[in-house]
């Protein structure tokens, strides 16, 4: 009787031993998926590199190009002699365009003298503050000398300018553009693309003041 009993568990251990052996492995854990793929998201507050359009002040005759040329907006109703003024706001950077008549031949130092008169809150020129610095013949008729400045802002941010000042035939012509940012490589982005942005200063022709003619209905 002890070696039936005997065989039956050992015949229940080896029965068990090959269903253990057939049952099929156990699933390998799946990882997750990976966020390679996933485009990085867009920071709304950043001024970036896209949607580039031109704007335009029939007041001044000028125009000129700017990055996120939509999230632009005007601070307030341009007056004949005023400045241009543009906010971008995700941003709080800030445009600035004045156009006023002066000497019959000033030159660029001259019209600088007269905007610093004018305009309160411009950074000095100095090796502290001097980023880059550059002259160039726009728009038609102007030697305009664009210049990049950094400097402390409010608290542990960074301020930058930009100052574009051209002198032409009997008058001068200015673009201050100033924004603030949390770190020096923001900064550097954002005086890169003002800079290209006030590159662009143009005169406004007199076909960008005509409309387009509609068509005829019949």
């Amino acid at each position: 009787m002890r070696a039936t009993n005997s065989l039956i568990v050992s015949a229940t251990l080896v029965a068990t031993s090959l269903l253990g052996a057939c049952a099929p492995p156990p699933a390998a854990a799946q990882p997750p998926p990976s966020a390679a793929g996933a485009p990085a998201p867009q920071d709304a507050s950043a001024l970036q590199d896209r949607s580039w359009g031109v704007v335009r002040s029939p007041l001044l005759g000028l125009k000129l190009a700017l990055p996120e040329a939509r999230a632009w907006l005007p601070e307030r109703r341009a007056l004949p002699g005023a400045a241009w003024e543009l906010r971008h706001e995700p941003t709080q950077t800030s445009l600035s365009v004045h156009r006023w008549r002066s000497s019959r031949l000033p030159r660029v130092d001259s019209c600088e003298v007269e905007l610093r008169e004018r305009t309160p809150g411009l950074l000095s020129v100095d090796e502290i503050n001097l980023v880059a610095r550059r002259e160039v013949r726009i728009p038609e008729g102007f030697l305009t000398r664009i210049t990049l400045l950094a400097a402390p802002g409010r608290g542990a941010r960074l301020q930058g300018q930009v100052l574009a000042i051209g002198a032409g035939v009997g008058e001068c012509i200015s673009v201050v553009a100033r924004t603030e940012c949390a770190t020096e490589a923001e900064l550097a982005e954002r005086l890169r693309l003002l800079d290209a942005s006030v590159g662009h200063l143009r005169l406004v022709r007199i076909e960008d003041r005509v409309p387009d003619p509609q068509p005829i209905s019949r």
